[in-house]
């Protein structure tokens, strides 16, 4: 069974969450959007690496529209607040 699960996967999914405690312990109210969106990614990860065992049809839907378009659109939404507050000063 675990023998299914892809090393690339697997590694993005240990990446990630290693990635999540600098993310976390670092968050500021002005940083909500990129952090909003890298939990995002790793809800993606896991479900990615998930979707191997059970309810793959489900999983792959939440990897690809929460994982990778919803994370898209609120960095967007962070990269245009960001840009906002830098222009006005």
């Amino acid at each position: 069974m675990l023998g299914s699960l892809s090393p690339l996967e697997v590694t993005g999914l240990v990446v990630s969450l290693i990635g999540l405690v600098p993310v976390l312990t670092q968050y500021r109210d002005e940083t909500k959007l990129f952090t909003a969106g890298y939990v995002l990614l790793v809800v993606g990860m896991v479900a990615t690496n998930l979707e191997t065992f059970a309810l793959e049809p489900v999983l792959n839907v939440v990897e690809h529209a929460i994982g990778i378009g919803a994370a898209g659109v609120v960095f967007l939404a962070a990269a245009y607040v960001r840009r906002e507050s830098v222009v006005k000063g």
